[in-house]
Order: C-alpha cells, then structure tokens, then sequence
C-alpha cells in the first residue's frame, strides 16, 4: 500500500520520495520533496554536499521538503512553506543574508543540536526572518534555550521544544501571545518569578518539563491565564494537585488529558485526593510517580468521561474497583506499583475496559473479580526484572480465569 500510494502521489506530481542523489536531480517540477535515506548516519560530507546542491538546483519551486538530516542552502528555495526533519548546521547551509527571503515558511521541524556561541546570531536571524512561522518543532535536539525572537513572530501557533534537558525557558511575560495554541517543553524562567508570568489565552495544549525545583504559585498563575486548555502535561518536583484542583481554578472546564508526573522517584508529599478535585470531564489522566495517602482509586473510578488512565510509581498496597465505577473506561495501565498486593475488582467495574497492562507489579496476585471483565479484549501482564519474575503458576492462573480474552501476552507466550 505504501509503494502504491508512493507512485500514485509520483504520478500526479504531489509528492517525490528520493532515496539517492540522481533520484534528487530528476525532480524538476515536484513541489514536494522527500529525502528517505533510513542510512543517513553513514553519509559523508561529500554526499551530504551533493544531495544539498541536487535539491537546491532541481527545483526553485519546492513548497514543501521533508529530509533526512540534511538541508541544502535553504535560502535559494524561496517558496518553501513546509520544511522537515532537517539537521542544522548554519556554517555549511546558510547564507545569513538571504534569510529575509524566507517569508513563505510556515512549518520548520529542525534537529538543532545545543548551539555554540559563534552560531547563536545566525540561529536568531534565521528564525527571525520567518515572518509567518506557525509552527517550530525543535523535539528533536538537544538545544538549552531559544532566543526571545523567536516569542516575537507573531503568527506563532505551536513551539514544540526539548521535554529532557529542562533548561529551555519559555516566553517572557512582555510578550503578547495571542495567537499561541501549543507551547511544549518548556520550564518556569527566573524572570517569570521577577517579574509576572507571561499571559496565554489561546493556549490550548501545554507541557512544562522539569527542573530541580519550581515555583508552584508561578505556575499556577500561569495557567490562571489560560482559558482554554485541552491538554496539560507538568513534570517536576512534589508536583501539587492544588494547581488543578478545579475547586480551586473552575476555569479548566475544557481540560481533556491531565499528566502529572513526579520527576524523582524520592517522594515527600503524600497527596490526600478529594471527590471533584479532577475535571469531570477529564478523557486520559496519567499519573506518575505520585504519592497518595490512601488508595485513589475510590476518587478517580468517579470520573465519568475518563477512556484512558495509567497509574504508576505510587506506593499503594490495595487497590479497589466498585461496581459502577470508570463507567467509560476502556484502557488502564498500572506500572511500577511496588508495594502493591491487592486488586479488588467487583462485578459491574469497568464495564467497557478493552486493554489491560499491568507491569512490574511484583507482589501483585492476580485479581479478585479479573473475570468479571467480559468487555477486555487485550490483557498485557509482565514484568523485566530478573529479581522479580512471574511465576508458571499465576501464569497459568491468569490464562485460566481470562480465557474470554481474545489476546492474552504474559511471559508465557511472548
């Protein structure tokens, strides 16, 4: 189907996938380009050099470029609106002059490796020179901080940045963000403590990602000023319910995916859950690496519109599902529960559970009322660590209770 759709898009003169340099110097008319070489690590400079100059003269036209690791002199390609996937590297590819010539880019997903000090100027004017810029996908690298210009392109609509390194710094609060949808990656600036939180009022998915310690009370007016949040995700240290707690922020009716995750796995504060402390309409909710100071489960099995929840990292020695309880639940995932001996499940829980996974729950036996599940069709049960195995006996218990379940993976049958 692949190679169909391949020649069908070749044949109308959508799309071009090139996988070799001669391939690249036939794509005359295409005004969209895709470089697939899945052996791009073992490319010379040389070879990158010839793709750069192959695509650079096949076509002024290309409106879209989809590559491998490479980028020609983007700067010759004045039509370019959509350009994927690219490593940059300023002191081959660029020509610093000719950046205001990319005034059609809409879509830039760049590898940027962290930037030496020499390479920052040409960095800033480049993405600078891209007046209409919607969507910045730096995922993919490894950069620690972006350049106030880039929060000055106002017809932004997604910064996408690095979750992991967790120094890149968000927009600074004199900024007017209007037009902002997404903002992924980023950590609470120091500024934003001096001197006020930035202000997103179309802001509808953000994830803020670790670092040592944050300032709750920054965050918390930060997401004052987001009306219109969908997803949120918040990794970090001790991260407090309060900052959600929809008694507390009534404005988060739109939240739809909630993920909180403890970045340590060294715990201090154990949360006490409250019945409507989430969002009722609340679809996924993960939580992770977060401490409860009873089992959770009589609080979160209220939540009427929830399909996916992943419970993990918690001390928790007893869990109880009641009867009537995730009533629109269709995935569940625990993981890494420790401590856990105990599973209670009463007959009319979870009457649309579809997919099971259960992992690295070593002192976990199988679950009291597992068969009354009549609507599972995948159950996954496992664990890798060689200290904590699963036995061949609650192996073959759990294919015995289970034998409704179309699609069974313990260590059994991997």
């Amino acid at each position: 189907m692949r190679g169909l759709a391949i020649k069908k898009a070749q044949d109308d003169n959508f799309l071009v996938v090139c996988s070799k340099v001669d391939d690249v110097k036939n794509c005359i008319q295409t005004h969209r380009l895709a470089i697939n070489d899945s052996l791009w690590y073992t490319r010379t400079r040389e070879d990158e050099k010839l793709y750069g100059e192959a695509i650079t003269s096949a076509s002024s036209n290309i409106r879209a470029l989809l590559s491998s690791r490479l980028m020609p002199n983007i700067s010759k390609l004045m039509h370019l609106k959509v350009l994927s996937n690219a490593e940059w590297t300023p002191s081959v590819v660029y020509e610093p002059a000719k950046f205001g010539r990319l005034r059609q880019l809409r879509y830039v997903q760049l590898i940027v490796e962290e930037i030496r000090r020499n390479d920052i100027e040409k960095f800033q004017k480049f993405i600078g020179g891209m007046k209409f810029l919607q969507t910045l996908d730096l995922r993919n690298g490894s950069i620690c901080d972006l350049p106030d210009c880039v929060w000055h392109v106002k017809t932004l609509r997604h910064v996408l940045l690095p979750t992991w390194p967790g120094f890149t710094s968000g927009p600074p609060p004199s900024i007017n963000l209007i037009n902002l949808q997404s903002l992924s990656g980023v950590t609470n600036r120091r500024s934003w403590v001096e001197r006020g939180t930035p202000t997103l009022p179309n802001v509808k998915l953000l994830e803020i990602g670790p670092r040592d310690r944050f300032q709750w009370n920054t965050i918390a007016t930060l997401l004052g000023t987001s009306n219109h949040l969908t997803t949120l995700q918040i990794i970090g240290d001790d991260v407090p319910l309060n900052i959600i707690d929809i008694s507390k922020f009534p404005f988060h009716h739109h939240l739809k995916n909630l993920d909180l995750w403890n970045e340590y796995e060294t715990y201090h504060n154990k949360i006490d859950l409250q019945v409507g402390m989430f969002p009722i309409q609340l679809i996924t909710l993960r939580l992770k690496y977060l401490q409860f100071q009873q089992d959770p489960i009589p609080v979160l099995e209220q939540l009427e519109n929830l399909r996916f929840l992943f419970l993990g990292g918690s001390k928790i020695q007893q869990l109880s599902c009641s009867a009537g309880g995730f009533n629109q639940l269709e995935e569940l995932e625990l993981r890494k529960l420790e401590i856990l001996e105990e599973w209670k499940i009463e007959e009319g829980a979870m009457p649309k559970l579809k997919k099971l996974q259960v992992s690295h729950c070593p002192l976990l036996r199988v679950p009291h009322g597992l068969q009354n599940l009549g609507t599972l069709q995948e159950l996954t049960w496992y664990s890798r660590s060689q200290f904590h195995k699963i036995s061949k006996t609650m192996v073959n218990e759990i294919h015995k209770i289970c034998k409704h379940v179309p699609s069974i993976i313990t260590p059994e049958v991997c």
